[in-house]
């Protein structure tokens, strides 16, 4: 997306309220999704499924090697991108943040690597575009705006 002309806008914290709140789910159900990722942590978590850290409450740190950010543990961050990323036995998948001067671009690369994971990419292939679509929209929105989410404290 086109950032307003003399707009900045840092990799990091674009990935940061990105990964707070990833999705297109109205407000009214967010705590169905805070159920939904717990559910998923007890369920997912045998099959080797790492743990997602989202919860609509609690900001997201700003990504630091290594830790985690959402769904993802953070691959490399610099000062034009930051690259997301895991992979389990069901998939490969990769989400990079990228800022230029003038645009702010957000990608996504998904590898099925068996049946299971053909499985869960054919459940959310339909919604996926519009969802990482509306996220980068809606966090643009936030930094450019100076709204919404508070910046984390560092301890």
């Amino acid at each position: 997306m086109d950032l307003p002309e003399g707009a900045t806008v840092d990799p990091q914290e674009l990935a940061r309220i990105a990964m707070t709140r990833p999705s297109d789910t109205p407000d009214a159900l967010l705590p169905l999704v805070d159920a939904w990722i717990k559910v998923q942590r007890v369920i997912l978590r045998p099959l080797g499924v790492s743990p997602n850290s989202m919860n609509r409450k609690k900001a997201q740190a700003r990504p630091v090697v290594g830790n985690r950010l959402g769904p993802y543990r953070v691959i490399a961050v610099d000062e034009r991108e930051v690259l997301l990323g895991d992979s389990d036995r069901f998939l490969h998948h990769r989400m990079s943040f990228m800022v230029t001067d003038s645009t702010a671009v957000m990608g996504v690369v998904l590898r099925t690597l068996n049946r299971g994971g053909d499985l869960y990419w054919s459940m959310v292939r339909k919604h996926q575009t519009r969802i990482l679509e509306q996220t980068l929209l809606r966090s643009l929105h936030q930094i450019v705006d100076g709204s919404a989410y508070r910046r984390p404290q560092t301890h």
